[in-house]
């Protein structure tokens, strides 16, 4: 909830966007619990939650730092070949 109020008082859209994003990343974090591609408990800091939009449909996966770093440009690549739009939150960026 810290993360809300610091995005209401937020100087900047960049920084009220941060805010946002690591509360949405906190939630996936706390329901999935684990990693989906290698099992290891996830940790907000590191962590990592993809989504490809197609259309109306979404899919997200939240994996480790290190398991989205193995397999980012094969998803990119994927992605593109569909017509997706991939939307990444990165716990170690934020």
């Amino acid at each position: 909830m810290n993360n809300v109020l610091a995005a209401l008082m937020a100087d900047s859209e960049e920084e009220r966007q941060k805010h946002l994003d690591r509360e949405v990343l906190l939630y996936a974090v706390q329901r999935t619990i684990q990693c989906q591609r290698t099992g290891a408990i996830l940790d907000v800091r590191t962590a990592v939650m993809a989504t490809t939009v197609l259309g109306d449909k979404r899919g997200a996966w939240v994996m480790t730092g290190d398991a989205w770093d193995e397999m980012e440009e094969w998803t990119k690549a994927k992605v593109a070949e569909i017509g997706a739009t991939l939307e990444v939150i990165d716990g170690r960026k934020l």
